[in-house]
């Protein structure tokens, strides 16, 4: 595999898992409270019942993950739905990953997205493209955060493309790990450069 180093703006340090479950209750009382307060509709109305497996249906998704006072991520979606499974899916995703210092380092946007209550994993779908903080940036057909590992990636046979500087590198098997300042990319099948004459 390729090992490429992009310059995120710093490193982080392990948190408070205290803290951590402070704020995992918090965040589940915020959509509970979201799904109670959500729609003004009469959900026991046949004429307005929630498609099959939708357990409710909420406007716009927005929350912001946090550890010691300061955002670690930030979701937002145009329409979200808490399935019956726990899930939420979600519509026009949008995730900003932030650094120690509140910097963002990582923007990544798709069409569509899974988001897991429980365990904060999220997966993106349909023209998932993430910018990073230097400009570099990846497009993939679907990528996952996976919230205890703090990374992105993409599952074996996906292929991504990063556009880095003058390169473009094309493989699979994203790893990305924002706060490591790591990207890993296996299965290389492509790679080429732009120069500019003078």
């Amino acid at each position: 595999g390729i090992m490429m180093n992009f310059n995120f703006p710093s490193r982080t340090k392990k948190g408070n898992i205290g803290l951590l479950r402070k704020y995992n209750l918090f965040l589940v009382f915020a959509i509970i409270g979201l799904s109670i307060v959500g729609c003004g509709k009469d959900n026991y109305s046949q004429d307005n019942s929630p498609p099959v497996g939708v357990e409710q249906e909420i406007g716009k998704l927005s929350f912001t993950r946090s550890q010691k006072g300061k955002a670690r991520w930030r979701l937002d979606a145009n329409s979200a739905n808490i399935m019956e499974s726990g899930q939420i899916k979600i519509g026009n995703v949008g995730l900003k990953i932030f650094d120690d210092k509140s910097n963002q380092t990582v923007d990544i946007h798709s069409d569509k997205g899974e988001l897991n209550q429980s365990t904060y994993d999220l997966k993106m779908v349909g023209n998932v493209r993430g910018t990073l903080s230097d400009g570099g940036y990846m497009t993939a057909d679907e990528a996952y955060w996976s919230e205890d590992r703090k990374k992105i990636y993409t599952s074996p046979g996906v292929k991504v493309t990063i556009v880095y500087q003058n390169s473009t590198i094309i493989g699979e098997e994203l790893d990305a790990r924002p706060l490591r300042e790591t990207v890993e990319l296996k299965n290389v099948t492509g790679i080429s450069f732009e120069t500019e004459e003078k």
